[in-house]
């Protein structure tokens, strides 16, 4: 069981088992091609920076804020999990969203995106921002702004055993170079796995420099070119275009040329094919929809630069967080000895891709207007199925789940 903390003035005072971290993707699938020249600070954080930042802002911001460390790098360096929530100690009926930064280590400006936008939600929340306070009332939104400490320490794509963390998720994982010995072989994609599986988000956003674009699942097969595509297509496509659509994402210079473009986004093997990665695993083992952004080509070098990158995808994140808000949720239980959660597995129209209960029992899928049927499986339970309409005048219903024990 993963137990929670506290810190104040910068000291842990609870006891806590530490979980494991986390991964995605760059231009080429082996190669660090990309001129992600390091700037000095106060240009860029390091990780010891950063953790400062962290510690103040969750002093300062206190009611709707808690910082946890989520795993430890190869080196020994604390991964940060960041959250913002109204209750940020509670498990609560609201869908999560994790939003992750420098997975490889010499992509400095998605970090900094990454806090510009702690900073506009925590302001926007005490100086009465109505759509940052819906948000941080509605959502319980992670932030990892450094999953990959030791590569920006060392200024590198790799981490300290030279891998590509977002090589080294389990899904169609290749023994390659820079792969990592086998699947989360590396603490920091360990570490991401171990606390995505306890959490359960819902949707999530992988910031990555080199290119601008939002890729989409799947990476390990070409939709152009006959392979696998998601039975959700067309929600993933609605989500990906929430994302490049809602705010002035698609002005952003050095857009990828390509026919197979859509509007800024595209089927991550339509750009090129890659194996392990973060997006693919997020989907298909945890069922969260997820999205590799590439923000711009190169990092920026002055903060006015950066400031622009931020204003260019404020609006899209912001967004993106809101739209998570559709679909059916509720919570899941059993009653014979009073009200205790079940972890269930739900599947909607015996499809295969799954989404999960967490500990607490609470569920939520993101779904499109349109019928289906919902079906809850556990281990000692009845399996339990209904068919659902979402409308688009109640794009969200609640639902709770009695599962009934086997006989």
């Amino acid at each position: 069981m993963i137990m929670r903390k506290n810190y104040i003035q910068g000291w842990l005072v609870t006891p806590f088992l530490i979980i494991s971290v986390f991964f995605s993707q760059g231009c080429n699938p082996d190669e660090e091609i990309l001129d992600n020249t390091i700037y000095p600070l106060p240009i860029y954080h390091s990780p010891e920076t950063l953790e400062e930042y962290l510690l103040e802002t969750n002093q300062k911001y206190p009611d709707i804020t808690y910082l946890e460390p989520i795993g430890t790098s190869i080196e020994g360096r604390t991964i940060w999990g960041f959250v913002i929530s109204d209750k940020p100690l509670d498990h609560e009926l609201e869908p999560k969203i994790r939003l992750t930064g420098s997975i490889h280590g010499d992509e400095n400006i998605t970090t900094e995106v990454l806090i510009h936008m702690i900073e506009h939600i925590t302001n926007g929340y005490y100086n009465n921002d109505q759509r940052i306070r819906a948000i941080v009332d509605n959502r319980y939104t992670v932030f990892i702004p450094m999953m990959n400490p030791d590569g920006v320490a060392n200024e590198s794509r790799y981490n300290a055993n030279n891998v590509d963390l977002n090589r080294n998720f389990e899904v169609k994982w290749q023994n390659w170079n820079r792969h990592g010995q086998f699947p989360f072989s590396e603490s920091e994609s360990k570490s991401l796995k171990d606390y995505s599986l306890y959490m359960v988000f819902q949707l999530s956003l992988s910031f990555h420099s080199g290119a601008v674009l939002v890729n989409m699942p799947f990476d390990y097969a070409s939709e152009h070119d006959g392979g696998d595509i998601p039975q959700e297509y067309d929600l993933i496509c609605y989500l990906a275009k929430v994302y490049t659509t809602s705010g002035r994402f698609l002005e952003t210079e050095g857009m990828l040329n390509s026919p197979n473009m859509d509007e800024g986004t595209i089927n991550g093997g339509d750009w090129f094919i890659a194996y392990g990665t973060l997006q693919d695993w997020s989907y298909i083992d945890t069922g969260a929809i997820d999205f590799t952004v590439e923000i711009t080509k190169n990092n920026p070098t002055n903060i006015e630069e950066i400031n622009d990158i931020f204003e260019l995808n404020r609006d899209s994140i912001l967004s993106y967080i809101e739209s998570a808000g559709i679909g059916i949720h509720g919570r899941v239980v059993d009653v014979s000895e009073g009200e205790v959660p079940v972890s269930a597995t739900i599947t909607i129209d015996a499809g295969d891709i799954n989404t999960y209960s967490d500990a607490f029992g609470y569920y939520h899928r993101i779904l499109l207007p349109g019928n289906y049927i919902i079906t809850f499986t556990a281990d000692g339970y009845e399996e339990y199925s209904k068919e659902i309409e979402i409308t688009e005048s109640s794009p969200l219903i609640e639902m709770d789940v009695v599962m009934e024990k086997n006989i």
